[in-house]
């Protein structure tokens, strides 16, 4: 298998349910591949530009994981975009640094799927609400694969029935074995 580096983006995982479902089935089926929850890496969003980098250099693939926040990534990988992907290393005309690679976006909801379309609540598909991460890529020049998206993926402490909650867990492992599915094609 290639060099598969995620970059888990839930500003706080261990409460999740489906990011950390998803990334613990992958982690579990595919041990090689490097996970770097920035939540844990970094509680004070004080990035390791360097090691940041240098995980992204070695990497043949690389996933960014994580629950859309209104309509956007969250605050910490926004974040990590704006100090990690440099000038001059990401983009610009000689930053070539992820030039060619891979790229996939595995990302949760709230709402459910049917909920993202034009004549539906939030007026525009998850894939129109992802344009900027796209075009991040493309700045990047990273070779954009695949958009992952699962919808319903959220708990309520209280209000959420254990049923609801081993329902998502298993709808989330299917996620997953989609992303992995996807990785080994490539």
């Amino acid at each position: 298998m290639k060099n598969v580096v995620i970059i888990s983006a839930h500003p706080d995982l261990k409460n999740s349910v489906a990011n950390k479902t998803i990334l613990d089935e992958i982690a579990a089926k595919c041990p090689q591949v490097e996970i770097r929850k920035l939540d844990e890496l970094y509680p004070d969003y004080k990035f390791d530009i360097k090691a940041e980098q240098k995980a992204l250099e070695k990497a043949d693939i690389i996933i960014f994981q994580y629950p859309t926040h209104w309509y956007s990534v969250p605050g910490i990988l926004k974040l990590y975009i704006d100090k990690v992907m440099e000038h001059g290393w990401a983009y610009g005309s000689t930053g070539i640094a992820l030039k060619g690679k891979c790229f996939i976006v595995s990302t949760t909801t709230g709402a459910p799927e049917s909920a993202y379309s034009a004549n539906s609540v939030m007026k525009h598909t998850i894939e129109e609400y992802s344009y900027g991460i796209k075009q991040y890529a493309e700045m990047c020049q990273l070779d954009f694969k695949k958009l992952f998206c699962i919808g319903s993926a959220m708990c309520i402490p209280g209000v959420t029935t254990e049923e609801q909650k081993q329902a998502l867990i298993d709808r989330v492992k299917k996620h997953a074995d989609e992303i992995i599915e996807c990785i080994k094609s490539l």
